[in-house]
């Protein structure tokens, strides 16, 4: 079998889970010795390349185009192949001739976003969707939207969970913190980590904390907007801090000393965020949405409305420590179910299902 994979993902966005997902795999691909691989990419501008340094993993890779990125993004790969040619994007590009492997992240494009960056992003994914040999979803909620927008699709469909870094995990008692958060030791902090627009419902998490005076709010990611430093002030006055981007040792210790982890998002195709935070031994109040469900199993608060009196109930429960206890021993339980050998057995699997037929 010949795998051909297309590190397009790095070249279009600085960080995030797709990035993470894909980096995973090709770790382990580069360990792989059954298998010959070939490994596209542009110029990388990406913090998981960077950091993880991709460059040192012992992997060839070459360079796929000299067209603009903002072109060939949008194009089929443009390197000529061949029907015994296994091929697998990053996102959402096909190689003509080649069988080709597709990953369903999610379908927030379709169901959140208007206009032309909907049109341009929906094209692409119809696209590689009805020239996939095979598809992979990366939860079964994203698998049974998928059948939603294509109710007739015939193609060979399989769910794969993503998994979660080895950095996660619970900290020892004589664990010495970083200096940027060991200054939080002293507070009681509700963590938030990632985007916040629209459906990321950030500003119902803000709403829901106003009476609670002796809580903070501790949020990862990006900057800070105007209009957002300003309500922020307006509802929760000093009572948050933005801790902006930080590495997997600083969010492992954050999901540890946090009081829980509160995630407000109404959809998402996996929910990264909640198995880190389950693994760390943090307790996970999420939405009862989308694929939230399958990853917090029963060891996570699932609300229909995040209020006050949600907030309450369930504060309730995590200031008694044996309960605390419980919810947190189920969380680390629930978080081994998702791992990246798992997840790169499981595609290797696929890929090999798919290139016999």
């Amino acid at each position: 079998m010949k795998l051909m994979l297309d590190n397009i993902i790095f070249s279009l966005q600085k960080m995030g889970g797709i990035s993470v997902y894909w980096y995973e795999l090709l770790k382990r691909v580069s360990q792989e010795q059954n298998i010959k691989t070939e490994i596209y990419q542009f110029k990388a501008n990406n913090f998981h390349a960077m950091e993880k340094k991709i460059t040192q993993l012992d992997l060839s890779t070459q360079v796929e185009s000299k067209f603009p990125l903002t072109l060939v993004r949008y194009l089929p790969f443009r390197i000529q192949v061949n029907r015994q040619s296994l091929f697998h994007s990053s996102y959402y590009r096909i190689a003509k001739g080649a069988k080709n492997i597709v990953t369903i992240y999610d379908f927030t494009y379709e169901f959140y976003r208007t206009g032309l960056s909907r049109w341009v992003h929906t094209r692409q994914k119809n696209y590689a969707i009805n020239n996939a040999a095979g598809i992979i979803c990366i939860s079964e909620n994203t698998k049974n939207d998928l059948y939603k927008v294509f109710p007739d699709l015939k193609t060979p469909v399989k769910v794969i969970y993503i998994g979660k870094s080895d950095s996660f995990h619970v900290l020892p008692e004589s664990h010495q913190y970083s200096e940027q958060i060991n200054q939080l030791k002293s507070i009681k902090f509700v963590l938030f980590v990632g985007a916040r627009a629209g459906y990321k419902n950030f500003s119902s998490l803000v709403d829901a904390l106003v009476s609670y005076t002796d809580i903070s709010l501790v949020i990862v990611g990006a900057a800070l907007s105007e209009e957002e430093s300003i309500y922020l002030k307006q509802r929760i006055n000093d009572r948050y801090v933005f801790a902006g981007f930080v590495n997997d040792a600083q969010l492992n210790e954050l999901y540890n000393l946090a009081y829980c982890f509160i995630y407000p998002s109404e959809y998402e195709g996996f929910g990264i965020p909640v198995s880190e935070a389950m693994a760390a031994g943090c307790p996970v109040i999420a939405m009862n949405r989308s694929s939230i469900p399958e990853v917090s199993g029963n060891a996570g608060f699932l609300y229909e409305d995040l209020t006050e009196d949600t907030l309450r109930q369930y504060f309730s429960v995590l200031d008694e420590p044996l309960q605390r206890k419980q919810i947190i021993n189920l969380g680390v339980e629930q978080a081994k179910k998702f791992n990246w050998d798992k997840c790169y057995g499981q595609t290797i699997d696929f890929y090999k299902e798919i290139n016999k037929l």
